[in-house]
């Protein structure tokens, strides 16, 4: 019996130690995790701070593009404006001078005056 008894001591103790190393071990993998979640948290932090400061960056490039593009079809617009005014302008200065003879009234053909006489100066010298 005392052999069964020292051995039954000797597993017993032996099962204490292998609990404690199993302790011991998970509180070690319990410090590294948390070492690791510390590490892990830090860098979320770190992302999410860059992930702001992209998005601001693309915010404001693309409402920097908008406005420049707005900007450019403004400008467009006016162009055309001018480059309407311009072939109006040339359009008139080119007409033909056919068609310009042709447009000619004199005074007192246009329907809008009223007929004037001329002046008799031969009547007024002698």
């Amino acid at each position: 019996m005392g052999n069964d008894w020292r051995e039954q001591e000797r597993a017993q103790a032996q099962e204490r130690k292998k609990r404690e190393q199993e302790r011991h071990e998970r509180s070690l993998a319990r410090a590294g995790a948390r070492e690791e979640i510390a590490a892990l948290r830090a860098e979320l932090a770190m992302l999410r701070e860059k992930h702001e400061s992209l998005s601001a960056l693309v915010r404001d490039t693309l409402n920097t593009t908008t406005d420049t593009l707005c900007t450019l079809a403004d400008e467009r617009r006016e162009q055309r404006a001018e480059i309407d005014d311009l072939k109006l302008a040339v359009a008139r200065l080119g007409a033909s001078p056919e068609a310009k003879r042709a447009a000619f009234q004199f005074a007192r053909e246009k329907s809008n005056v009223e007929p004037v006489d001329l002046p008799d100066f031969i009547r007024k010298v002698h």
